[in-house]
């Protein structure tokens, strides 16, 4: 349904109060390009920006709230924690047998062309973007491929972009989509209805993963042109 106009009077209070939440990313940017704080160090800063937003100026957070914020994000940051550990001890097992030299042995031995080679990755990367946790994707498979990347030619910046967007698909595809399941929490929306609505979308996503594929310099010819020199 259409709302109804605002009053030109109310507009300064709404602009004040809309301008307290935007100047976070002001805050966040202004201070990381400064060299006030590191990136990591803005996840902190942003947190804190919000507390004080949320308990002081608009005093919408009570105690027993703000006891509930960091329990939920005590339980999230330990989920993260034992994926991170669990990942590293892969990563680990998998370096000291050899597994990524053994795999770019083996494509070397198959003979793939690179175009062969990262259209076997999207594959693998889609499928597995269906079950498993993107920080899982990142730290334990990525590591698995670099060398074989390096021994096609492969320009890691490519690489890494063709391996994020895989991710990316994978985030919005079910049975497991992470983002589908944080965007039915947020709307109460079924999870069959955002994949309906959605599908168009993930359609548009795979073609432009595509053509990211078979044409590298759609990626590369901005950080070239910023005299990003190819590996």
């Amino acid at each position: 349904p259409r709302e109804a106009p605002i009053p030109l009077r109310e507009w300064p209070t709404i602009l004040f109060r809309g301008a307290l939440p935007l100047s976070m990313p002001i805050v966040l940017l202004g201070g990381i390009y400064s060299g006030a704080f590191t990136p990591t160090e803005a996840a902190a800063v942003a947190a804190l920006h919000a507390l004080i937003l949320a308990a002081v100026v608009y005093r919408g957070l009570t105690w027993r709230s703000f006891w509930g914020v960091v329990m939920e994000s005590t339980r999230g940051s330990a989920v993260i924690t034992m994926i991170l550990a669990g990942s590293f001890v892969l990563n680990y097992a998998f370096t000291a047998e050899g597994v990524p030299q053994a795999m770019a042995v083996w494509v070397e031995g198959m003979h793939l062309s690179s175009i062969m080679f990262l259209l076997m990755v999207n594959m693998m990367f889609l499928v597995l973007g269906c079950f498993l946790d993107v920080s899982v994707l990142l730290l334990v498979f990525v590591p698995m491929l670099l060398p074989a990347a390096r021994l096609l030619g492969i320009d890691l910046v490519h690489f890494g972009v063709v391996v994020v967007l895989n991710m990316m698909i994978g985030l919005i595809t079910p049975p497991f989509g992470m983002l589908l399941f944080v965007t039915k929490a947020l709307t109460g929306i079924p999870i069959g209805e955002i994949v309906r609505e959605g599908w168009l979308f993930l359609v548009m996503l795979l073609v432009l993963l595509l053509a990211l594929t078979l044409f590298p310099q759609i990626v590369l010819w901005l950080p070239q042109t910023m005299g990003y020199k190819t590996i």
